[in-house]
Parts: structure tokens; sequence; C-alpha cells
């Protein structure tokens, strides 16, 4: 679970969860209050989860019924999406992603 590097509060699952939609790069924290940011490697890890999921879609192209391609998909991202409160670590800095 998200950590503040600051204080040492560590975030829920449901309150990670609905922090992880934001649209905004900063993070508040709701102990200290302070501005926490997803660090470079999560995100890189996060695009990573999104990309492999991408990958199964070229089985329609070797006779795997889409329906089945379909299905796991859409199980691979609610996973991802479930799990992505575990994977987040926090950064007192906003840390570029190249």
């Amino acid at each position: 679970m998200p950590t503040c590097q600051l204080c040492g509060y560590k975030w829920g699952w449901k309150e990670a969860f609905l922090k992880m939609f934001t649209i905004k790069k900063k993070l508040r924290c709701s102990s200290c209050d302070s501005t926490q940011y997803v660090s470079k490697k999560t995100r890189m890890l996060l695009s990573l989860f999104i990309f492999i999921s991408l990958l199964i879609v070229p089985l329609i192209s070797y006779g795997v019924p889409k329906g089945y391609v379909l299905a796991f998909e859409i199980a691979a991202y609610a996973l991802v999406i479930i799990l992505m409160p575990f994977i987040y670590k926090l950064s007192n800095k906003d840390e570029q992603m190249w």
C-alpha cells in the first residue's frame, strides 16, 4: 500500500483506489496534507502491465476466438485495477518518466 514519504502514514486500499483516478499528478496525504507523487518505478510498472495485456489482442489472428480474448482482456484489466493500490509507491518529488 502507498505510504507517505513525509509522515509515514499508510493509505488504506479504498483511499489509494479513489486517489488513483485523479487527473492531477499531485496526491495529497490525508494525514499530513503533504504533496506526494506516484514514483517513476510504479508508473513504469503500470505501463508494462497495460502493454502486456495488449499483446494478447493479436491472438485473434491465430484463430483464438474473440470471446476468449475479450474475456481475458477484461479479467486482466480488472485484476490490474484491483491490485494497483498494492503496487503504488509514493515519492516526495515529481520524477520524470524518461
